[in-house]
């Protein structure tokens, strides 16, 4: 197959988070399994055209991702017509592909969920003053017309939502954001689980299995330091840790975004509300990837207590390190993870039953040696590149032959 991706995230690309990530897996896996893989994505300096693993990267200079999704349809429509693509793989996150394919109806599109934009600002906790939607009303009032308030979401002028709609097949990494699509967008449409492809780095798989550590025991948190990582829980869970368990290092490793309060950002808030447990904590800020493996090597037990997460990729990592896991049990962890064999699951915002999962892991209640090398098993058995280029490969002969139905029942 002739396989296009249109992303404005790659690592090579907008280096971006998880969805960068996804992309720069696939795209290698896909290649591996003999398919022309060709990467449409974003930059903020360069236009140009580079290969890289063994496939083509069309880096298209854009300033955000309403700008990329404008600016890909030219660059899209010469390459092919030199060559015609089979399909086209995009997110759902910014409607990259949308232009292109109104553009081109004909082409067949599968559609990979990640988070759309409304469920990561309502996770973030976004709201608008009351101040602000005065202002709106009177704005309305004064220009005499009717317009739905912009603080309430509107599925039907989501461009997110219109991509889903204009997607031959639509697949989802995780059974609930299944769940959460065809509740928010009432969708009946049939939605494929196929998880992400994950191959360890030997950086991660040379990290010794965690061993029960009588001394200085090191707690990981890995990830943008922000709201809907459940940081606000975590910063409540802290001292009722502290309290039973002095002996405890809490490492931050990420990039500190927006707190609660304006003008700090999320180190600086956390600095000033554990300001008691300064000496428990540890910051690091934004990391390369490369270096995480180093950075979570002398830790004991990884905690992402996420308010919902799709499918994160530090949960892999640290999964592939051994590491003893606390995540959330309301999202794509739950698919992870089986609690209390290869990892522990507890309820997003409760810093309660945060706190007594870090406890009860630091006391002996949980295995630590049986659940990191349980961990380990589960990421090198269930997503590894192979059994998930099998399953996208699947998928996307399903979307080809779905488009070609459509064609012959629209002609006959």
């Amino acid at each position: 197959m002739r396989i296009a991706y249109i992303s404005y995230e790659h690592p090579l690309g907008i280096a971006g988070g998880g969805i960068g990530t996804y992309l720069g897996q696939i795209a290698k896996v896909m290649t591996d399994r003999g398919h022309q893989v060709e990467v449409f994505t974003g930059h903020l300096e360069l236009s140009e055209t580079i290969t890289f693993d063994n496939y083509t990267i069309h880096r298209i200079q854009a300033k955000g991702a309403k700008e990329f999704r404008e600016r890909v349809v030219e660059p899209f429509k010469m390459q092919h017509t030199i060559q015609p693509f089979d399909i086209i793989e995009s997110g759902e996150y910014g409607a990259d592909a949308l232009l292109v394919k109104k553009t081109i109806p004909g082409i067949p599109l599968t559609v990979k969920l990640h988070t759309p934009t409304f469920l990561v600002s309502r996770l973030n906790g976004r709201h608008f003053g009351a101040f602000q939607k005065v202002l709106f009303l009177l704005k309305c009032l004064r220009k005499g017309i009717v317009q739905k308030p912009f603080w309430i979401y509107d599925k039907n002028v989501d461009p997110e939502f219109e991509l889903f709609q204009l997607a031959e097949t639509l697949s989802s990494p995780s059974n609930s954001l299944k769940a959460i699509i065809n509740q928010e967008w009432n969708s009946n449409r049939e939605i494929a689980v196929v998880p992400l492809p994950f191959k360890p780095s030997e950086a991660l798989l040379a990290i010794p299995l965690v061993k029960r550590n009588p001394g200085k025991i090191i707690i990981c948190f890995v990830g943008k330091l922000e709201v809907r990582k459940g940081v606000m829980v975590l910063i409540k869970a802290i001292p009722e840790v502290v309290k039973f368990s002095e002996n405890v290092m809490f490492r931050f490793i990420g990039e500190p975004l927006q707190s609660p309060v304006k003008g700090l950002n999320m180190q600086e808030y956390i600095e000033q509300e554990l300001q008691p447990y300064s000496i428990n904590l540890e910051f690091t800020g934004k990391q390369p990837a490369l270096k995480i493996p180093d950075l979570i090597a002398d830790c004991q037990i990884c905690v992402f207590p996420s308010l919902w997460e799709n499918f994160p990729n530090v949960c892999l990592e640290a999964m592939a390190a051994g590491k003893a896991v606390i995540g959330t049990n309301n999202g794509g962890m739950a698919d992870m993870i089986t609690h209390g064999k290869n990892g522990i699951l507890v309820s997003p915002k409760s810093s309660q039953q945060l706190a007594k999962a870090i406890l009860d892991t630091v006391a002996g209640v949980y295995d630590v040696e049986s659940i990191g090398k349980e961990a380990r098993k589960r990421i090198l058995d269930g997503y590894n590149p192979n059994l998930i280029g099998q399953l996208t490969e699947g998928l996307y002969i399903e979307t080809i032959n779905k488009k070609e139905r459509s064609r012959l029942s629209l002609t006959a």
